[in-house]
């Protein structure tokens, strides 16, 4: 395999902060933070909420996402991470994010490729003025994945499908999809932690 594009580890003072772009979701006012432990990053949750809340009336409360600051074509993205509750760190494909109203950069449409207890699950969001964020899950694959342990997600751009790959397990799922993306990682409903990131794609 080629070189990637780009690739870093997380640990601390192996990442630069200014590679990355800070993107919101339109679905809740928090922008959300990392924290960095020694060998990866972590999101930031409410200390005082049960896992219920994180999951539930709280979830807005965990969540913290960034985009590799430059578009790709032809991407492949490989992200090794962990969870210490069921769910739910992921990779993230998205477009161009837009600026709101406060001078942040926030989500629209993107694809969200995500590891949890029961396996991964692929959800398309989508936006528009009239619902604002709305999303279905377009495909998925079942397989316990365990507390704690460390996983690699890989999420390949194939023409018009995305193949996923994690722990053994591979599937495909075919998306109409802009020609140049945007990939990162996305902490949410409970904690999180990635430890290694990298992405390959034509334009090195």
């Amino acid at each position: 395999m080629a070189d990637p594009t780009y690739a870093c580890s997380f640990a601390a003072g192996q990442w630069q902060a200014t590679d990355w772009l800070l993107v919101k979701s339109p679905r809740w006012a928090w922008e959300g933070a990392w924290l960095q432990e020694s060998d990866h990053i972590r999101n930031r949750v409410p200390v005082d909420a049960s896992l219920s809340e994180l999951q539930g009336a709280r979830c807005g409360e965990t969540y913290v996402s960034m985009l590799y600051r430059l578009p790709q074509t032809a991407l492949r993205v490989r992200a090794e991470m962990s969870f210490d509750q069921r769910m739910a760190p992921l990779v993230v494909l998205a477009p161009e994010p837009v600026q709101n109203a406060a001078g942040q950069l926030e989500y629209r449409e993107h694809i969200e490729v995500v590891l949890f207890d029961e396996g991964i699950n692929v959800w398309h969001h989508q936006w528009s003025a009239e619902r604002g964020p709305y999303w279905h899950r377009a495909a998925w694959a079942r397989f316990r994945a365990a507390v704690g342990r460390r996983y690699v997600l890989e999420v390949e751009r194939a023409g018009a499908q995305l193949v996923v790959r994690c722990a053994g397990h591979a599937f495909g799922v075919a998306l109409a999809l802009p020609d140049r993306l945007y990939a990162g990682v996305t902490g949410c409903e409970g904690i999180n932690r990635f430890y290694h990131f990298a992405l390959w794609s034509e334009e090195e």
